[in-house]
């Protein structure tokens, strides 16, 4: 049975692997948060201004990968807290869904593919590891 904490089973890297070049989890972590901000300022003043506001999809998506990969990493380094579990995958969940909707992925199994079945998080790991830093 494929195995979705370790990787194995699935046609995906493993966590060692995908996430080798990761800035340590302080550094990703406000990474995301510039982002994540980023992204509120420049709806807040479209806002203010009256002007409709469209997401930049590739920085919504960066988010979400992002947010995905930092959960997974938490939930694999920390087994023990739930809360890392249960947001590694529902975060694995929305990337996939996103990308669907988009049709966007890096790497070769799209998010609609069975190989993904069990479970997204190895997705997460597929599409990290095939981001362009």
């Amino acid at each position: 049975m494929p195995d979705p904490i370790t990787g194995e089973g699935f046609d995906a890297p493993s966590p060692e692997v995908a996430y080798m070049g990761a800035p340590d989890l302080l550094q990703e972590t406000v990474a995301i948060t510039r982002i994540s901000e980023r992204l509120r300022v420049e709806a807040s003043v479209a806002g203010h201004k009256g002007e409709p506001y469209e997401v930049d999809e590739h920085q919504e998506r960066l988010l979400l990968l992002r947010r995905a990969a930092l959960a997974d990493r938490l939930s694999i380094a920390h087994p023990e807290v739930e809360e890392f579990l249960t947001d590694a995958v529902q975060l694995a969940h929305q990337l996939a869904k996103f990308d669907r909707e988009h049709d966007t992925h890096a790497g070769p199994h799209g998010p609609g593919a069975i190989e993904w079945d069990p479970s997204h998080r190895p997705y997460v790991r597929q599409e990290y590891d095939h981001w362009g830093w």
